[in-house]
């Protein structure tokens, strides 16, 4: 379906905190290419080592990522995504490589979207999609290694750090995904939980 307005007005704010020198033009472009898509609790939007066709931002909703390790294909949970967040994978989106990542919805979510072929070619027409998904992507770095700083600080904080940012973390993900993205044993988990 089309972007309706209440998205695309959440999106075009988001891209205007990355990047203020947003031009008319790029939003009006924008519009066009937008689409809005609902999608159930459980679905997969990347499979492992999937390329990622299409970039997403969170309207409404969350997803969680998980990590497959290459030998077992066990999936570990790394990340967690939330409402005005820019879903994607590194490697993946960006890059054009299957992704080592997989991504799962954790409750009925609304996504905006735009195929990433039309990302490329609005590239050409606006420069400034460069500096705007540098900046999405540096921030989304940071934010990673914010996080891997973090877990060599007390499990306690980590704990109260994701419950201060996320308090309905627990009624959307499992303990045990919570526990594996903090990196702490699901007992641990379990003691400390609201302290």
């Amino acid at each position: 379906m089309n972007c309706s307005n209440p998205a695309y007005n959440s999106l075009i704010e988001e891209l205007e905190h990355f990047y203020p020198a947003c031009s008319t033009a790029l939003k009006i472009e924008l519009k066009k290419k937008l689409f809005e898509i609902d999608l159930k609790k459980g679905k997969r939007l990347l499979n492992y080592k999937e390329i990622q066709e299409s970039a997403y931002f969170i309207y409404k909703g969350s997803a969680i990522e998980f990590w497959v390790n290459p030998i077992t294909l066990e999936e570990t949970a790394s990340k967690f995504w939330f409402e005005k967040d820019f879903l994607y994978t590194t490697p993946g989106l960006f890059s054009r490589e299957p992704s080592l990542s997989a991504i799962e919805l954790m409750e009925d979510t609304r996504l905006v979207g735009m195929p990433f072929a039309d990302f490329i070619t609005m590239k050409i027409t606006f420069p400034e999609l460069e500096p705007l998904s540098e900046n999405i992507r540096g921030n989304y770095g940071k934010l990673q290694q914010e996080h891997e700083a973090d877990l060599h600080l007390s499990a306690i904080y980590r704990v109260q750090k994701l419950e201060a940012e996320h308090p309905n973390i627990y009624n959307l993900a499992e303990m045990r995904h919570i526990a594996q993205y903090l990196k702490i044993n699901p007992e641990t988990l379990r003691r400390l939980r609201g302290k």
